[in-house]
C-alpha cells in the first residue's frame, strides 16, 4: 500500500511543479504589466502634448506605445500557452466573435484589417475566453508583419469539420517563421495549442514571395 502510494506521489509531482510555474509566470506578467501600463501612459500624454509638427518626437511616441502593446502581447501568448484550465466549449457564431475582436483591437496608425466574411456559416465549439483572446492573439501578429501597403485579410468558409478561418498578409520577404520577429514563434505556439485543444487544426505558411498565411479550422 505505501508503495503505491509512492507511485502515485512521485507521478503527481510533475503537474504540482507545472502548476507551480503558471504560479510564477502569472505573478511575473502581473509585476511588469504595471510598469508598462506607466509607459503607456507617458506616451499617450506624449502623443497629445507634442506640437503637430514635431514628427519625429510624435513618431517616438507611438513607438514607444508599441512597444508597450508588443511587451503585453508577448506576455499574454505565454500565459495562455501555460495555461491548464480546462476548455468549456460552447456554440459559438465566429464571425460575430471575430467582428467584436477587430472593432475593440484596433488601435489608430495600425495596419487596417480587411474581413471578408463567409456568412451562412454554421456555429463552432470553442470556449469564449480562450477564443477570444485567440482572435486578439492572431490579429496582433499579423499587425505585427502587415503595413499600410500591405493590410491583413481576413476570410472565414465553410470547411469540411467545421468552419475555416483564414488570416493574411501579402508582405514579402518573410523566408520562414523563425524570421518573423519578437514574439511571433509565441504567438503561434500559444494559437496552435488553443486551436488543437479545440479539436481544430492550424496551418500556417510563409513565402518570401505571396507573404504569411494561415488557415485555422474549428469544428
Amino acid at each position: 500500500m505505501s508503495s503505491a502510494a509512492g507511485v502515485q506521489t512521485v507521478a503527481a509531482a510533475p503537474e504540482t511543479q507545472a502548476s507551480s510555474a503558471v504560479v510564477d509566470l502569472q505573478t511575473i506578467a502581473h509585476e511588469l504589466r504595471q510598469p508598462l501600463s506607466a509607459i503607456e501612459s507617458i506616451a499617450y500624454y506624449l502623443s497629445l502634448a507634442l506640437p503637430r509638427d514635431s514628427r519625429p518626437a510624435r513618431k517616438q511616441a507611438r513607438r514607444l506605445q508599441h512597444l508597450v502593446e508588443q511587451s503585453n502581447w508577448i506576455l499574454t501568448c505565454a500565459l495562455q500557452l501555460a495555461d491548464e484550465t480546462p476548455l468549456a466549449p460552447q456554440p459559438l457564431n465566429l464571425e460575430e466573435l471575430i467582428v467584436q475582436t477587430i472593432h475593440t483591437s484596433t488601435v489608430p496608425g495600425e495596419p487596417r484589417v480587411h474581413l471578408e466574411p463567409g456568412g451562412g456559416l454554421p456555429l463552432v465549439n470553442l470556449d469564449p475566453g480562450r477564443g477570444r483572446a485567440l482572435l486578439e492573439n492572431l490579429l496582433m501578429l499579423f499587425r505585427q508583419l502587415a503595413s499600410d501597403l500591405h493590410p491583413v485579410r481576413v476570410t472565414t468558409a465553410a470547411a469540411e469539420g467545421g468552419v475555416s478561418l483564414g488570416i493574411a498578409t501579402s508582405i514579402p520577404g518573410y523566408r520562414s517563421e523563425a524570421s518573423l520577429g519578437p514574439g511571433c514563434i509565441l504567438s503561434i505556439q500559444s494559437a496552435r495549442r488553443v486551436v488543437e485543444g479545440h479539436g481544430g487544426s492550424f496551418h500556417i505558411q510563409v513565402d518570401p514571395a505571396s507573404g504569411v498565411s494561415l488557415k485555422v479550422v474549428l469544428p
